[in-house]
């Protein structure tokens, strides 16, 4: 598969856009994290299916 995309934007756009700001960092960070728990939360639940020492 092959996509080509044109973007026309001015450098400042550009920037903005592509050019990782502190608070989208953060946001990353953020996002990134609360995936990871979620992720962590559902495993261990699965995880609880197959536990032979069940209190």
């Amino acid at each position: 598969m092959k996509i080509n995309i044109e973007i026309e934007c001015t450098p400042d756009e550009f920037k903005e856009l592509f050019v990782p700001s502190e608070q989208q960092a953060d946001f990353a960070a953020k996002a990134y994290q609360s995936m990871a728990e979620a992720m962590q939360r559902a495993m261990l639940q699965q995880f609880a299916t197959f536990r032979t020492d069940k209190e």
